[in-house]
């Protein structure tokens, strides 16, 4: 079976987990700065703390222009300070 390609503009959830070592602010500060590098606005945010405090998942409501701007924005992900995990 033939996979669709996406249509863009494409509004998603991206999940950053960090582990919780920076303040929330500075997590913010860091993941803000780097949507905002590809002129991305993050929306809708919200944060949970894992059981034991050890990590921070973010979700944020984004909208990508194009798959290259996608493609850009993940490797831009690996950079963020003590990033585990990005979805």
């Amino acid at each position: 079976m033939k996979e669709k390609a996406l249509q863009y503009p494409q509004s998603f959830t991206v999940k950053i987990i960090v582990e919780n070592i920076l303040t929330d602010k500075e997590n913010k500060k860091n993941i803000e700065a780097m949507l905002l590098s590809e002129n991305i606005k993050g929306t809708d945010w919200s944060y949970k703390l894992s059981k034991e405090a050890k990590y921070v998942s973010y979700n944020i409501g984004i909208i990508v222009t194009d798959q290259k701007q996608m493609d850009r924005l993940y490797g831009k992900m690996k950079n963020l300070p003590y990033i585990k995990y990005a979805i």
